[in-house]
C-alpha cells in the first residue's frame, strides 16, 4: 500500500485566531491527535488478513491519524496503515511531529505513549494514569480539562466518518483508499465549524467584512 501523507499543520499563531473558550487551559495547544480506525473487506489473501486485522476492533480494519486543530477543523490525515499498526508506529511513521516547533503543545489519548518521539521543545498532554486508589484533585481537574479540548478531534472523526463510503472498503478499493479517506476528511473542512462558539465567530467577522463593504 503506497503511503501518502498529506496536511500541513496550522501553525500556533493561526490556531489562536479562533481558540475557543475549552483550549483556554492549553494556549500553546498546536494539534490534537487520534487515530481512528475504518471496516475493510475481508482480504483474499491470508497474510494481509493477518496484516490488517484488529484486536481491538475485532475485525479487519485499516487506521488512520487524525489532527485536529483547537478549533475543532481537521489539519492532518495520514495515509490509511494496516489495522495491526499501533498507534505509536502510525505517529513515528507519518513524521507529523516533525512539523512541531519547540513551545508548541500536542494533546493525546492516554494511550498515546509517545513521549520519546516528541521533539525538543515540544510538550505532550495526555490524561494522567491511575497509580492510586484515585485521583488527587488536581488531577480530576486536569483530566477534566483535557477532557473538554480532547472532545473535539473525536466529534471531527465522527463527521469524517458520516461519509458512507467509508462504512467499508471494498477489496477493488483498497489501493485508493488513503486517497479516499483524506478526501472526505478535506470536505469536512466545507461544513459548518464543529463548535458553535468558532461558528459565531466566524459569521461575526463575515458579517463585519461584509458590512465594511457597503
Amino acid at each position: 500500500m503506497i503511503c501518502i501523507q498529506t496536511g500541513i499543520v496550522s501553525s500556533r499563531a493561526k490556531n489562536q485566531l479562533s481558540t475557543p473558550a475549552c483550549f483556554e487551559a492549553f494556549p500553546n495547544a498546536r494539534i490534537t491527535l487520534d487515530c481512528t480506525e475504518v471496516w475493510i473487506e475481508i482480504p483474499k489473501s491470508m497474510s494481509d488478513q493477518n496484516l490488517t486485522y484488529s484486536s481491538y476492533k475485532g475485525r479487519n480494519t485499516f487506521k488512520g491519524l487524525v489532527g485536529v486543530a483547537p478549533n475543532g477543523s481537521i489539519t492532518y490525515l495520514s495515509s490509511l496503515y494496516p489495522g495491526s499498526v499501533s498507534d505509536k508506529e502510525i505517529v513515528k511513521h507519518s513524521k507529523v511531529l516533525q512539523q512541531m516547533e519547540p513551545g508548541d503543545m500536542v494533546l493525546a489519548d492516554k494511550g498515546f505513549l509517545i513521549h520519546d518521539l516528541m521533539p525538543a521543545g515540544v510538550s505532550l498532554n495526555i490524561p494522567p494514569f491511575l497509580y492510586r486508589p484515585q485521583f488527587t484533585k488536581q488531577q480530576v481537574l486536569q483530566t477534566r480539562e483535557i477532557a473538554r479540548a480532547r472532545i473535539h478531534v473525536e466529534r471531527a472523526i465522527q463527521r469524517l466518518k458520516s461519509f458512507k463510503i467509508l462504512n467499508l472498503i471494498p477489496n477493488h478499493l483498497r489501493p485508493f483508499a488513503s486517497m479516499v479517506f483524506q478526501v472526505c476528511g478535506a470536505l469536512t473542512l466545507l461544513q459548518r465549524p464543529i463548535i458553535a462558539e468558532v461558528s459565531d465567530t466566524l459569521g461575526a467577522t463575515t458579517s463585519e467584512s461584509f458590512d465594511s463593504v457597503q
